[in-house]
């Protein structure tokens, strides 16, 4: 008897085509049957649905991901027009931080302070739950000390039990702690949006200066109006590059703190035996006194 109400059947999906000529596939027993009918639902009738509809994806998304590909467009059009100059040296040096933000910001925010950083991109989908531990695999990327969306928040339930009961923390910043990047998801789309609109003032002042080999391009932007351009990348790469190293440090120490405490539960409630051993050969006066 089926449980769940309105429940898509997924048993055909399984395509067990046994002719069973021996006669081994049985019915359970009354007993079985009165057993497994007490187990509450372990299914919703919309999983079942996606199931056997084999449609088990895309159930989440990049907050931010739309942005950051717009910002690398954005940026990619910047190094299109390199070099550009200026006869004042103080907009000059704008031009050049604008310049080095682009490449930070180009091919999807690719950059590499680590083996196992690629791009902020990456970083924002495996928050989201979009891309995978395995999916670095394949990439060859060691993701043990990077924060996913599954691994950060199994950690973070259990240290929210932990500083509940140590500190009287009752809100969701462990919760939180290692998804700072999407949670600035406003921030991002703005400045995306902005960079865009600097981008396209810069392009209008631009004059092409041909030479004997190519030519380069001249701009007339005042130092105000570089100014704020410049600012805008170099806002943008700080706050993608702080965000990032605060969620993976944060994920290092939540890790840290389960760790830490996994090694002291050992501890915690010993057996008649166990006790036995740590007091008389095993345990330092510093197990003994925090067993006894």
């Amino acid at each position: 008897m089926a449980l769940v109400n309105n429940a898509t059947g997924v048993y055909s999906t399984l395509g067990f085509n046994y002719s069973d000529p021996n006669k081994k596939v049985v019915t359970f027993s009354a007993n079985t049957q009165a057993h497994l009918n007490t187990v509450p639902p372990v299914i919703t009738s919309w999983q079942a649905q996606d199931i056997a509809n084999d449609d088990v994806g895309g159930y989440y998304k990049n907050p931010v991901s739309n942005s950051i590909h717009f910002m690398s467009n954005t940026a990619n059009v910047i190094l299109s027009h390199w070099p550009i100059t200026n006869t004042d040296t103080n907009i000059q040096e704008l031009f050049n931080n604008i310049f080095y933000s682009s490449q930070f910001l180009s091919y999807g925010n690719e950059y590499y302070t680590d083996q196992n950083t690629k791009t902020f991109l990456y970083h924002t989908d495996r928050l989201s739950s979009v891309r995978l531990q395995a999916n670095d695999a394949t990439e060859h990327i060691d993701g043990t000390n990077l924060p996913y969306f599954t691994t950060a928040t199994q950690a973070a339930k259990s240290a929210t039990y932990i500083v509940n009961q140590t500190d009287g923390i009752a809100n969701n910043s462990v919760m939180l702690g290692c998804f700072t990047s999407i949670l600035e998801a406003n921030q991002i789309n703005l400045l995306a949006s902005t960079m865009y609109s600097g981008t396209q003032t810069l392009l209008k002042s631009l004059t092409f200066v041909p030479d004997e080999i190519s030519g380069s391009w001249s701009s007339n932007l005042t130092f105000s109006a570089a100014s704020t351009i410049a600012n805008t990348f170099t806002n943008t790469v700080t706050l993608m590059m702080e965000r990032e190293t605060a969620d993976k440090t944060f994920y290092l120490k939540l890790k840290g703190l389960i760790d830490k405490y996994n090694t002291t539960k050992q501890l915690v409630n010993m057996g008649e035996s166990e006790k036995f051993l740590v007091n008389t050969l095993i345990g330092t006066d510093k197990t003994k006194s925090r067993i006894n």
